[in-house]
């Protein structure tokens, strides 16, 4: 009997090694296919060097004139390309010196590409993606952006890096680029809510509505910002998944300023 015993739990051991192994194949190969996508993607974006410019052309007789601030230019996007993979591809969001510089996709729902590349391939990393109730052209005041934190450390698991002063610092400022615009995004806060939250909240009844839900945010920064969102500004919203309490979510805001 206790022979039958052990024999049963080798086999029992031996099978939860498989299993486990076969689980860590699974996620590294899922990690594998989404890197290698985005890295595919890679390609349809150039990140063009910041220049500055003169105020006016030199005439006869002139000094140079001085050279004024850097001109903000923003990542230029094959569109095109990105539409003959697939036509939900409606932005590309970028924040210089982080990993964020993903294509944005927005389907019918808020669902599909929690696990879906680009390419419609099923994948656990999903994709970067705009929330279905907005409009893709940037008309409405608040756009909302899903990725998830992935472990090693793509998608949007680097906006939680925003907790410190120190990097919000060193990175002020992204992109949001959209077949029809460049915006330049000025982010004014970070933090932690719970998902039943109103920080994803998309209508608002009027502009009070809308200037104390911007304060609301604001106020509530785990960085401290000088850019303050009014009721003429439209807002973008990072949001990803964070564990400091029971489906807890971190989001990062900021203005859309186009360039």
């Amino acid at each position: 009997m206790k022979k039958n015993i052990r024999i049963i739990l080798s086999v029992l051991l031996v099978c939860v090694m498989l299993f486990s192994g076969y689980q860590i194949y699974r996620e590294l190969k899922m990690q594998k296919e989404s890197e290698d996508v985005h890295a595919e993607m890679e390609g349809f974006v150039q990140i063009p060097d910041t220049q500055p410019v003169k105020e006016e052309e030199t005439q006869p007789g002139q000094t140079e004139p001085e050279e004024t601030q850097p001109v903000q230019i923003g990542p230029v996007i094959d569109f095109a390309g990105l539409k003959a993979i697939n036509e939900e591809c409606v932005a590309w969001i970028y924040i210089e010196d982080t990993r964020i510089n993903y294509p944005v996709m927005q389907g019918k729902d808020n669902d599909y590409y929690l696990n879906h590349l680009i390419n419609g391939k099923w994948n656990g990393g999903g994709s970067i993606f705009m929330d279905y109730r907005v409009k893709a052209d940037i008309s409405d005041r608040h756009t909302i952006l899903y990725g998830h934190r992935l472990k090693n450390g793509n998608m949007f698991h680097g906006i939680t890096k925003y907790k410190r002063q120190s990097y919000y610092e060193s990175h002020p400022t992204g992109y949001l680029v959209t077949p029809e615009q460049t915006y330049l995004i000025e982010f004014y806060a970070a933090y932690v809510v719970s998902a039943e939250d109103d920080a994803w909240w998309v209508r608002f009844e009027d502009n009070a509505q809308y200037g104390a839900w911007l304060q609301k945010g604001k106020d509530r920064s785990l960085f401290k910002s000088a850019v303050m969102p009014g009721i003429t500004d439209k807002v973008i919203t990072l949001s990803t998944c964070t564990y400091e309490m029971d489906d807890a979510r971190f989001v990062l805001q900021g203005i859309l300023r186009p360039v």
